[in-house]
């Protein structure tokens, strides 16, 4: 279902090592829905979070502000997992879009 306003972001985890993850995720807005495997850690490079080839229903990519949430809460999956041995199965979060 998606949100009437701002996007949701949903984080799962498939793979993982002490290292690295790999996340399928899934931004929703009112005006579309974007999904992309995600590489966390040492294997996404210096970049440490890299997401893969969007897949929508239209051309367009996910809004950037929606996309920089999802990064940040990656990253925090990556200090989690550093800091604690695992990784978080599953992240949700919602985020109002911000004012232009």
């Amino acid at each position: 279902m998606s949100p009437e306003n701002g996007g949701r972001i949903e984080l799962r985890l498939g793979q993982a090592s002490s290292e690295s993850a790999e996340y399928e995720a899934h931004l929703l807005t009112s005006d579309g829905s974007w999904r992309a495997s995600v590489r966390v850690g040492k294997s996404a490079g210096a970049q440490r979070v890299e997401f893969g080839a969007w897949q929508a229903e239209s051309l367009s990519a996910p809004p950037e502000w929606l996309t920089s949430d999802a990064r940040a809460a990656l990253n925090a999956a990556l200090r989690t997992s550093q800091a604690e041995g695992r990784w978080p199965r599953r992240i949700t979060r919602w985020r109002p879009e911000p004012s232009p």
